[in-house]
């Protein structure tokens, strides 16, 4: 087979959205997360995600494509890099061209080895996909699991003064100081991204600046963190909250496992777990998930 690799563009978006949302379907059937009779809408599924997905797209700093002597789209990967940061948000082969080293090239091209101080990837637990990631110095860090469940309004059992806070330079460099103690870097792209589509909460005790978190709007949730992990319930209720006001029938949260408080929070309030989770690779094991829920969808942390 003939294999071409070229960087994406613009007319890609739809053929490499359904290459990928067909890859998925396929893994999730084959091992058995998923039955026939659930297959999904691919053009309601871009329309839920399409506001992060042209977001990365616009701002990813590697970005290919592998096609086959047809010209169709066999393979996929995109990486973003922020603050010397490097991410894979995206990276998928086709099932009929799985096993011909497409994965291997798209990988190298856009992930390629020795570029950033901190790499990492939130993935599928794909064994061939991971046998491919942990060659790219990266090494397990975590497990996150996604819940889903009817959104309440609850009584918040917290010392925490809460304000929603308007999209500003001040509020950014507020969550900025939160995300260097908590992921170790700086991502002003994402942050801004996520104010000017989601309501942004800032908590305070005694005054002093403590967490963030990012509600619904509509589609997604988070991401949110806190500089003590006691207080993730708290992040997660105000989440909820917003989710009660936008009238939402589910809310789904992605939350590490490592987040101990959060994930007990989850399974007493009611949500159940879904089986479809990620893992979660890095070079230095220098995030501290202990107190950060992740945004959903998990394509960036």
């Amino acid at each position: 087979m003939g294999i071409n690799y070229r960087r994406f563009e613009s007319q890609d978006r739809m053929p490499v959205y359904r290459m990928f949302r067909d890859s998925i379907w396929d893994y999730m059937l084959h091992h058995r997360l998923a039955h026939n009779d659930d297959e999904p809408e691919i053009e309601d599924y871009f329309r839920r995600q399409q506001n992060l997905y042209l977001h990365l797209e616009q701002t990813a700093c590697e970005d290919w494509v592998a096609e086959d002597e047809k010209q169709a789209i066999i393979g996929w990967a995109r990486s973003i890099e922020r603050d010397n940061h490097l991410q894979l948000t995206h990276f998928f082969v086709s099932t009929a061209a799985q096993g011909l080293g497409v994965g291997r090239t798209l990988l190298d091209l856009a992930f390629p080895p020795g570029r950033g101080q901190q790499r990492s990837i939130i993935a599928t637990t794909n064994t061939s996909a991971l046998s491919l990631y942990l060659r790219q110095a990266v090494s397990f860090t975590g497990m996150a699991f996604s819940f889903f469940g009817e959104p309440q309004e609850r009584k918040l059992k917290s010392d925490l003064e809460i304000a929603r806070t308007e999209s500003s330079s001040k509020t950014l460099q507020d969550i900025l100081a939160i995300d260097r103690e908590v992921l170790g870097y700086r991502r002003s792209t994402d942050l801004e991204f996520f104010m000017s589509h989601q309501p942004v909460y800032l908590f305070r005790r005694d005054g002093r600046l403590a967490a963030y978190a990012f509600g619904c709007d509509g589609n997604s949730a988070g991401p949110a963190a806190a500089l003590d992990p006691q207080d993730l319930p708290a992040l997660l209720q105000q989440i909820e909250k917003s989710a009660c006001q936008l009238e939402m029938d589910s809310l789904w949260l992605t939350i590490p496992a490592a987040a101990r408080q959060a994930v007990d929070w989850a399974l007493a309030s009611g949500y159940r777990m879904d089986p479809f989770h990620e893992v979660l690779l890095a070079r230095e094991p220098s995030m501290k998930l202990d107190r950060y829920i992740m945004t959903e969808s998990a394509f960036l942390w």
